[in-house]
């Protein structure tokens, strides 16, 4: 049984994988920042741990009961983002960041010697483009994600451990999919821009994850895997005649 810590997994895409590899029958650890749902504490093969990345020692004691409890990692999966009322720079350089890195560096020596084993860090379009509706500390905390995984891909790939990132565009999730469902022109203007003329869901993201984290992924390293049913395939000025016709 492979055993997959995901960093973020309480909300969102984050919640979305816990459930789908404690399906497949993975021991599944999380770490968030809050108490779980009560269903979430239900999940057969799942278990929770309150984290506040920005507290380094806290972090540093629950990755050791993580592995003194379930033992060593297969998978390492990163959903986080910060969320703090603070200096968003500081906080999502810490988050996404200083975080990830330290628990790379931590939990690397602790994968499993043997099996498919693998880190997949969630990343953003806003890794690679610039968009309203998020701080410049995102942007550049998620372009940074990306080449982070693109590093360790090189670096502990000897090691047999692969690196990838999934990069979704916005997708129906428990939180939010009733403000895109009841605003159905806004609904109706996503499905006219993506390709395959529907909104993306968590668990389409998810279900990409869950395939970098398997031996299907065997010989995919360094790879940003792209959800977004083809709409960065679009150029701009075609998207817009398109959307300027409807």
């Amino acid at each position: 049984m492979s055993h997959a810590l995901i960093v973020g997994g309480t909300r969102g895409l984050g919640r979305a994988v816990t459930r789908i590899l404690a399906a497949r029958g993975d021991r599944v650890s999380v770490f968030g920042r809050r108490e779980p749902p009560q269903a979430d504490m239900r999940i057969q093969n799942a278990k929770h741990w309150i984290v506040d990345l920005c507290d380094d020692s806290a972090a540093q004691r629950a990755v050791e009961s993580v592995i003194d409890d379930r033992g060593p990692l297969h998978y390492l999966i990163f959903c986080q983002r910060y969320r703090g009322q603070g200096d968003d720079w500081a906080g999502e350089i810490q988050v996404s960041l200083t975080a990830t890195k330290r628990l790379i560096d931590t939990l690397a020596p602790k994968f499993a010697p043997e099996d498919d084993k693998g880190i997949v860090l969630v990343s953003s379009v806003f890794g690679d483009w610039v968009g309203d509706g998020q701080p410049l500390s995102y942007h550049v905390g998620k372009a940074g994600m990306n080449h982070l995984a693109r590093f360790y891909a090189v670096n502990l790939g000897p090691k047999g451990i692969r690196v990838n990132t999934v990069t979704p565009f916005t997708f129906l999730k428990e939180e939010s999919q009733d403000f895109y469902i009841n605003n159905r022109e806004l609904h109706a203007l996503y499905e006219e821009m993506i390709p395959l003329k529907r909104m993306g869901t968590a668990d389409d993201s998810a279900s990409a994850v869950a395939f970098l984290c398997s031996p299907a992924a065997s010989f995919i390293n360094g790879h940003n895997l792209y959800v977004d049913g083809g709409l960065s395939l679009v150029w701009p000025e075609t998207l817009a005649r398109r959307l300027k016709s409807i």
